[in-house]
């Protein structure tokens, strides 16, 4: 499988061709500013640490804990809907989200999975729908996470922004948070954590009990 690198956004990492992505996009202005300065904040003084003061073989495993630590405080925060707008807790909303998800299933990626809570979306896509039989991706044509997400965000946004009369104003924040699946035991945690996020945002007891989450049949 081929590798390019792709530094965005504040958390810099590889984006393999082809790969599988844990994908969290929210809605704009679900978080204050006052929490993201602070999440920065400490995430820059703990890279700065990891940088100045572990070993060059122990870096790699650190900076993979500390994004994922830094996803943990980001996603407990809009968990708690403590601030901005819920209106994903809609259906006639959730079902626009759901459309595009499903528009480019088969096209882009394979879709392994989502949820949809009141004010953040999780998915977990698997780009290898564009790689030919023996799993080798043509660069290009190749089109990467950050294109795919901004058509399924902006389609979304038009979309939702009619049913809220709404045209012109901003729906989703900007950026969003992903890491590629790297094993097979990484795909199933991130399968578990779609299934049990709905559960402990108190949506429903069981995640087959919350309308917007869907599961691959694969992962039953």
């Amino acid at each position: 499988m081929q590798n390019k690198p792709e530094y965005t956004r504040m958390l810099p990492h590889y984006h393999p061709l082809g790969a599988t992505f844990f994908v969290t996009f929210r809605l704009y202005g679900s978080l204050p500013k006052s929490f993201l300065d602070e999440l920065s904040a400490w995430y820059n003084c703990e890279l700065e640490r990891i940088e100045q003061k572990l070993p060059g073989t122990e870096r790699p495993t650190a900076l993979a804990y500390l994004q994922r630590d830094y996803f943990h405080r980001l996603d407990r925060a809009l968990d708690q809907c403590l601030h901005g707008p819920m209106v994903l807790s809609r259906p006639d909303v959730a079902s626009e989200v759901v459309g595009q998800l499903n528009r480019f299933d088969g096209e882009y990626y394979h879709l392994q999975g989502y949820t949809i809570l009141s004010n953040h979306c999780h998915v977990l896509l698997d780009f290898s729908a564009q790689a030919d039989s023996v799993g080798q991706v043509d660069v290009a044509t190749y089109k990467n996470l950050d294109y795919v997400m901004q058509r399924i965000k902006g389609a979304s946004a038009r979309a939702i922004n009619l049913i809220l009369e709404s045209t012109g104003t901003p729906f989703w924040q900007r950026e969003y948070h992903d890491r590629y699946i790297r094993h097979h035991r990484h795909l199933l945690a991130a399968v578990d954590y779609l299934k049990q996020n709905p559960v402990s945002a108190g949506l429903c007891s069981h995640w087959r009990e919350h309308p917007f989450t869907w599961i691959h049949e694969q992962f039953w």
